[in-house]
């Protein structure tokens, strides 16, 4: 019982913090404080001795009770003033830094952390198309796809598909969604065909005519129906990835998510899986998450760009230019200052010319008297995004 009423007691404590616009002085309220949060439990104390009446059983509850008010306090400390223990200098350095870590390593009273939020707030609204989700790594993206195929259950906010609530209807909704990892397994000494056949009966294709009908139309639609009869293992990265597409397409989803598929592909088998995405975006909704700009640029009709787990543009990949109008400048300087030269990671582009060095720079304001602004394209709209730099046209 004493230990609930304290903890009634440290929660109302808690919000005892007294703000400077009070009426009360902040040293007060503080002094307050710290009197209850140490004498009620010797008020305690002198009860439970009272009670039994053995100063043995007294004195180790005492011990034991301000050892863990002493870590609770430290533990706030710490966390408050972000104290580096390893850093730790001044007298008696060494007996601190070892009881620092001591209380690092106590469970729920010990050294606190900030909950790790890989998205924050994100609200979007996708329509039949191609939706290019672009950031930069650990940016989220992974992390969002995985909670729109339900793969990942939100902590909080909803997602919702044709005004039905997938936390409500996962299993009746995961029939409408195909998702393609960034690594996926396939059987190597399979023909293509065999694979799929073998997936359309883990499927529930159980109809030899219809799995038959719906394989060579996969295979068709991701220009493969020629080489069925090919094992997997003989593919091009490309062809495995259409493969991975063929798969997720045999139970024909309405939405297809797919996570960094052009990574490692060359460039001839990147513009044929683009051009493959965009095919099938004519008829359902294709998420396409990646960090390589020219993929979105030639493909998407719309793009959504998150850092840091916040959304920081949802539209035209047109209208995500403009955003950069005026931030992007061109000049030269000579090619002897450049190794000297002040802010290198506002340069998008340079190139040597003779002498001088040709600059793309990204500026709020003019960077030099010679420069001149260019139009910018998506790659310097993206970084201005990822900067933080000021967007003229920004609502």
């Amino acid at each position: 019982m004493a230990l609930a009423m304290w903890n009634m007691v440290s929660k109302g404590l808690n919000n005892l913090a007294i703000k400077k616009d009070k009426k009360w002085p902040v040293k007060l309220a503080e002094t307050v404080r710290s009197a209850l949060y140490w004498g009620l439990p010797l008020v305690f104390l002198i009860i439970f001795y009272l009670k039994w009446e053995t100063i043995g059983g007294v004195v180790t509850i005492a011990v034991l009770w301000y050892f863990a008010l002493s870590v609770r306090v430290t533990a706030d400390m710490l966390y408050r003033e972000n104290v580096n223990v390893e850093r730790l200098k001044g007298r008696f350095a060494g007996l601190r830094r070892m009881f620092f870590k001591l209380v690092e390593q106590i469970p729920l009273i010990g050294l606190k952390r900030d909950a790790f939020k890989a998205l924050k707030g994100v609200s979007i609204e996708i329509k039949t198309g191609m939706i290019g989700l672009l950031g930069p790594n650990g940016a989220g993206k992974s992390t969002m796809i995985r909670v729109i195929c339900g793969i990942y259950e939100q902590s909080y906010g909803k997602v919702w598909i044709n005004g039905i609530d997938t936390q409500v209807k996962r299993e009746e909704l995961q029939g409408l969604i195909g998702y393609l990892p960034q690594e996926f397994g396939t059987y190597e000494n399979m023909t293509a065909y065999e694979f799929l056949d073998y997936q359309g009966i883990l499927k529930g294709l159980s109809n030899p005519a219809e799995r038959a009908s719906r394989i060579e139309y996969v295979l068709s639609s991701v220009h493969l129906w020629d080489r069925k009869d090919d094992k997997i293992g003989g593919y091009s990265g490309g062809m495995k990835q259409r493969m991975g597409i063929a798969q997720i397409l045999l139970h024909l989803p309405r939405i297809l998510v797919v996570d960094e598929p052009t990574a490692g592909l060359d460039p001839r088998e990147r513009i044929r899986f683009r051009n493959l995405l965009v095919e099938l975006s004519r008829e359902r909704v294709v998420i396409f998450s990646t960090h390589i700009i020219e993929d979105i640029s030639s493909s998407c009709n719309q793009v959504v760009v998150i850092n840091r787990g916040q959304l920081r543009y949802a539209g035209h990949p047109g209208d995500m230019n403009k955003l950069a109008d005026g931030l992007v400048w061109q000049f030269t300087i000579p090619a002897s200052q450049f190794d000297s030269f002040p802010a290198k990671d506002c340069v998008v582009h340079h190139m040597r010319e003779g002498e001088n060095i040709k600059l793309r720079f990204l500026s709020a304001t003019k960077p030099s008297e010679e420069a001149i602004p260019v139009k910018p394209v998506l790659e310097e709209a993206y970084l201005c995004l990822l900067k933080g730099i000021k967007l003229k046209n920004a609502d």
